[in-house]
């Protein structure tokens, strides 16, 4: 599908109409952004016939998999970022192996008065940005750098809430591993490691190419959107931070429940140590004084007797080990 955006006065003028691409393009003065999704055959044709896009650049744009990246070409760049979710519920049954991270491509295409954005599944940044254009018809009005801001700028914070969201997992984690370490936890571990890799993934990339734009001369940033992308950067450079500690953060916990695993054994061995070493001696009587001898002069002893002297031995290291709370 094919949505066209551009300031028409006051207002925000959407059209689906591509031949309108012919008398925008050459409009240096005004700013216009193309948006492609799921496109068909022949609305990637317009990137070749309309916009005379590098053929690579156009392929990487087809393939939904490609690492977030920055390509120059003459006139124009060429960007890869991705909008990344959280399902929740993968991380809460780990035992499902799949990723919790769900992640949508967006290629994005940058000139002197354009921004054209091609993904294959809805985005959820473009919709909101969409929305932002409605309310505030001077983003059209500055230069495509400020346009591709307010796209990127959607894009990390949406990290926050993920971020948020794993904060709080991490902390119920902690209190299961302290209160009573199980399997269960162990799996989750492993899980929460493996999705928080995958972002640092995602994060580490889309970090160098946010510094690549505000480092060097890109065709369509003007001075003016500098400062903003700088924030947007710095945003992602305490993503990325948050991301790392959170990595060291599941190793420690990791650590923790081995220990807690490892404590909990200790404490079963003792207990059975302790009940060894109750039974030791009643085990010696019965050994000793139940054998065969030539002369027996303990045979004709009160059987109580017997008794009596097991259950004191018996309660009586039990008690023992009770008073230096072993048992």
């Amino acid at each position: 599908m094919i949505t066209i955006l551009y300031a028409q006065g006051d207002n925000v003028t959407h059209s689906q109409d591509a031949a309108i691409l012919s008398t925008l393009l050459p409009d240096t003065q005004r700013v216009f952004w193309l948006d492609l999704e799921a496109p068909t055959a022949s609305e990637f044709d317009l990137l070749r016939d309309v916009f005379h896009f590098h053929p690579l650049a156009i392929e990487d744009a087809m393939r939904p998999h490609q690492r977030p990246k920055l390509d120059e070409y003459d006139g124009y760049c060429f960007l890869v970022a991705d909008e990344v979710s959280l399902d929740t519920g993968a991380l809460q049954s780990p035992e499902t192996e799949e990723d919790a991270v769900q992640t949508r491509q967006l290629s994005m295409f940058l000139g002197a008065n354009y921004l054209v954005t091609i993904h294959i599944q809805p985005v959820e940044a473009v919709r909101s940005c969409r929305e932002r254009c409605d309310h505030r018809h001077t983003i059209l009005e500055r230069d495509p750098g400020f346009l591709l801001y307010s796209l990127l700028d959607v894009l990390v914070d949406r990290y926050f809430p993920l971020l948020e969201t794993l904060d709080s997992l991490m902390d119920d984690l902690e209190d299961r591993i302290v209160d009573r370490p199980e399997p269960d936890a162990l799996q989750t571990i492993f899980a929460i490691k493996r999705n928080l890799t995958r972002l640092r993934r995602h994060a580490g990339p889309l970090r160098e190419v946010l510094q690549t734009l505000t480092t060097r001369n890109i065709p369509g940033i003007q001075e003016s959107a500098l400062p903003y992308l700088r924030d947007v950067a710095d945003h992602l450079f305490r993503i990325y931070e948050t991301l790392d500690s959170y990595r060291d953060l599941m190793s420690n916990m990791l650590d923790a429940y081995l220990s807690q695993v490892s404590n909990e054994m200790n404490r079963i061995m003792q207990k059975l140590t302790a009940v060894a070493t109750v039974f030791m001696p009643l085990t010696f009587i019965t050994g000793v004084f139940g054998m065969n001898f030539a002369v027996e002069p303990w045979l004709h002893t009160n059987f109580w007797f017997w008794m009596v002297l097991m259950v004191t031995l018996g309660i009586g290291t039990y008690a023992w080990f009770h008073r230096r709370k072993i048992v």
